[in-house]
């Protein structure tokens, strides 16, 4: 358990084989960390509450993401956590990022699951009905196990269908469209800075104000403008 909780908050787990730890899986990178981690979880009542706040509060994991040049020649792929490793969101994340981003988000608790295929379904993705024999398309574009076996974990993969979706796709778009309204403003300044906010949680720099306007005086419109914000690697990627 120790391991996969781990494993949720660095996007790799201490034993590479979470299904496995017998003499067949993968040994553990951290074994003195692991068995610590484990004996003070048994202590604490098994509470996960105390695990994920542990975990939370380690200096290893309040480190920032940015590389090393000492650290990258003695350890390049990061196998002794000296920086945290950049990550994308899982799909059920990256949807409701968008989908509260825009202002549609329904929060409503329980009842009964849905496809996620019409644009319409704003509910969170927690409750979108998973099919053995027919995998949502969306989950199919965003690395979601089979659901027909076992999977001790995700793979995530970068492919260009995955840029169509974000570009072209109906739910794209509606979210744009949805945004701009929640972002009506009287100036374009203002429009811009909040789009920002309610996107990324942040003022735009001079830059991106410049690119912005520069953008709006061309004829783009605020709905394209906010699907393309909507898109970028700093939505799709864990703060």
């Amino acid at each position: 358990m120790v391991n996969r909780v781990w494993a949720w908050h660095f996007g790799k787990p201490l034993v590479a084989t979470p299904s496995d730890f017998g003499v067949q899986g993968e040994a553990p990178t951290h074994p003195e960390l692991l068995d610590d981690l484990a004996a003070r979880f048994i202590a604490s009542g098994w509470s996960l509450k105390w695990l994920h706040r542990e975990i939370m509060l380690s200096a290893a994991y309040q480190q920032a993401s940015q590389p090393r040049e000492n650290a990258l020649q003695t350890d390049p792929t990061n196998r002794l956590l000296w920086r945290i490793n950049p990550r994308r969101l899982d799909v059920e994340a990256y949807r409701d990022c968008i989908l509260q981003a825009s202002g549609v988000l329904d929060m409503k608790v329980g009842g009964t699951p849905g496809d996620l295929d019409p644009p319409e379904n704003a509910r969170r993705t927690v409750y979108a009905r998973v099919s053995r024999g027919r995998m949502n398309n969306l989950f199919q574009l965003f690395d979601f196990p089979a659901a027909t076996m076992h999977s001790p974990g995700r793979e995530t993969t970068t492919t260009p269908l995955q840029q169509l979706f974000v570009m072209n796709s109906s739910f794209m778009q509606k979210q744009g469209s949805a945004l701009a309204k929640v972002v009506e403003r009287a100036s374009v300044q203002d429009r811009i800075h909040a789009v920002y906010k309610r996107v990324l949680g942040r003022a735009a720099d001079v830059m991106e104000l410049r690119l912005a306007e520069d953008y709006f005086a061309a004829g783009g419109t605020v709905a394209d403008y906010a699907q393309a914000l909507l898109s970028t690697n700093e939505v799709t990627f864990w703060p």
